[in-house]
């Protein structure tokens, strides 16, 4: 679903941290997993486009705002560039989490890409749980 539908009647957004429901759907799913989502670790972020030209603006302007990103390039298998937005060290709650899907949300709508998703990576202390 895009971003003017979530704005305009799409999806609502949930208490208590206010995201969107589909997300606040998938970070129970990983609190039931084991993950203490207060707890600092890294999470990536991900984003398509199909033009290398506003993939390169995207990546520019995250990285003048000093947002941590990776940047895959089309493949044979993959035809479109993907751009990794990764938390590090931050808790998903109460805030950070939010305010990334919104970043993500807004540079796809802004440079004509996708929000695919995010994930949040278990801590070592989880794996060993």
């Amino acid at each position: 679903m895009g971003f003017l539908s979530k704005v305009f009647g799409g999806r609502k957004r949930v208490a208590p941290y206010d995201l969107w429901a589909d997300d606040a759907e998938q970070l129970d799913a990983f609190e039931a997993r084991g993950a203490d989502i207060s707890a600092p670790r890294e999470s990536e972020f991900f984003v398509s486009f199909t033009s290398g030209v506003k993939v390169e603006a995207v990546m520019d302007e995250l990285r003048t705002r000093r947002i941590m990103c990776e940047l895959v390039e089309p493949s044979h298998d993959i035809p479109e560039w993907m751009v990794f937005v990764r938390g590090w060290k931050q808790p998903l709650v109460p805030d950070f989490l939010r305010e990334t899907i919104d970043l993500c949300e807004d540079i796809a709508h802004r440079y004509g890409g996708e929000f695919e998703g995010w994930a949040g990576l278990l801590t070592a202390e989880e794996k060993q749980a």
